[in-house]
């Protein structure tokens, strides 16, 4: 089966690779900053090493495209759990204006111009899956 693609927002960078990271089912515990799971950590763990630093050492911001806004968003690696994760205050906030719920279904997809910039630039797309 081929991996889903974005097809709900309307308003992301035109160009750059998409890569679908994971499908998931929202739970409470993602109000705390979602965890990217699925190929996440794969794909996160290919970008160029000055990438892969800033994400560890202070976490590194991008954009995330939903179907309703555009919000920027610091990922972090949580050495705790060994996990990339999202931001607390502005996933939230991704969380709320993009009507997101608990239990809803969403999808991952990473947007990546490797182009673009000394490293190139990372962005997430996320909407509700069918």
């Amino acid at each position: 089966m081929a991996a889903p693609r974005p097809n709900q927002i309307q308003h992301r960078p035109i160009g750059g690779e998409i890569k679908h990271l994971f499908t998931k089912i929202m739970t409470q515990d993602d109000m705390l900053g979602l965890a990217l799971v699925g190929d996440s950590k794969s794909f996160l763990t290919s970008l160029p090493k000055p990438m892969l630093d800033e994400i560890g050492i202070k976490g590194l911001e991008i954009e995330i495209y939903t179907p309703r806004n555009k919000i920027w968003v610091t990922i972090y690696y949580d050495r705790a759990i060994k996990i990339f994760r999202l931001e607390k205050i502005a996933w939230a906030e991704v969380f709320v204006k993009s009507d997101f719920k608990v239990g809803d279904k969403i999808a991952c997809w990473s947007l990546y111009h490797v182009d673009l910039g000394p490293n190139g630039i990372l962005a997430l797309l996320i909407e509700k899956a069918k």
